[in-house]
């Protein structure tokens, strides 16, 4: 039998990328500016109460300058893909 994925780790996926955007110098209105999304959703989703596209994922990690594995990893509670 297939087990289905375990829920992602949205208030880990929030921290890391929280952490990414204060090593990158950025405010929250700093993020929004250079990865186009609106400040209101980066607020959802460093507070984990989003979860968000791959697209937005890849905009975040683009304009903190972080690979996109890097954030998507902290999302995921599987023991084996840590």
């Amino acid at each position: 039998m297939i087990e289905p994925p375990p829920p992602a780790d949205l208030a880990a996926l929030g921290h890391a990328i929280a952490k990414a955007r204060q090593a990158a110098n950025l405010t929250l209105d700093g993020l929004a500016e250079r990865s186009g999304l609106s400040r209101r959703m980066l607020v959802e989703v460093e507070q984990g109460r989003k979860n968000c596209s791959i697209g937005v994922l890849h905009a975040i990690a683009h304009a903190v300058n972080v690979p996109l594995g890097d954030l998507a990893q902290a999302a995921c509670t599987d023991s084996r893909t840590n």
